[in-house]
């Protein structure tokens, strides 16, 4: 699978998680938290494909790195904001709402004008580094150490 396929695929596990935890209720907080956990989890493996992978890949052919590195770092912001919020409170939908329209807002971006850019590296490299990328994914989801990472960084979220 190329690379930017890869990435829009699971783009779309990441908006389908936000809408599930954007049609919870206030009285449904144990799944609410569960729903976030998944969230912090899938975002934490996203990041780091990107991050490690693909964006070094596409830095020759894209101007774009810059702003989608400052939106991931908006998305942690809002994410720990939505963290620290009671998610059996009122306002812990309005958080989702606004960590919702940033997340939907970066990968709208990243998919209708940096991964067209990524083209230009051509079909091939595209292929061998969605494989990569797809490797890499897998290993951080199965990884004991990336899993007690994710924890940690939950739980010092919710402190700050």
């Amino acid at each position: 699978m190329k690379a930017d396929q890869l990435l829009i695929e699971h783009h779309d596990v990441l908006r389908g998680l936000l809408t599930e935890l954007e049609e919870t209720t206030d009285e449904q907080g144990k799944e609410r938290k569960k729903l976030l956990d998944d969230l912090v989890s899938e975002l934490g493996v996203h990041v780091r494909i990107e991050d490690e992978l693909f964006y070094p890949a596409v830095e020759k052919v894209t101007p774009l790195l810059a702003i989608s590195q400052a939106e991931h770092r908006a998305i942690d912001d809002q994410l720990a904001v939505v963290l620290r919020t009671d998610t059996d409170g009122p306002d812990f939908a309005t958080e989702v709402k606004m960590l919702a329209a940033t997340l939907h807002h970066h990968a709208g971006e990243e998919e209708r004008l940096m991964f067209p850019q990524s083209h230009a590296l051509g079909e091939e490299a595209l292929e061998a580094l969605g494989t990569q990328m797809e490797q890499r994914k897998r290993q951080l989801e199965n990884s004991t150490v990336t899993q007690t990472l994710r924890k940690a960084k939950r739980e010092v979220l919710r402190r700050v």
